[in-house]
């Protein structure tokens, strides 16, 4: 399940990162703290979160991840 990880920065800056497995391993191979934030990765696209303060390692890597299909035979 892909969830959405907080990386907390100076003055309450959050960078969320996108997490692809159970292990909790961030895309970029970033380590955060087991007690930040997590989030669905719906939350992406509603207006609490922009675009912004996506990981952008985070964002290429899932845009160049194998697609799952439906018809796996």
């Amino acid at each position: 399940m892909t969830t959405l990880k907080a990386e907390y920065g100076v003055a309450t800056a959050v960078l969320w990162h996108i997490v692809g497995d159970a292990n909790g391993a961030t895309l970029c191979h970033r380590l955060l703290s087991s007690i930040a934030e997590v989030r669905p990765i719906t939350d992406a696209d509603c207006e609490d979160i922009e675009a912004s303060q996506l990981c952008p390692r985070c964002r290429t890597a899932l845009e160049r991840a194998p697609r799952e299909t439906d018809d796996q035979s």
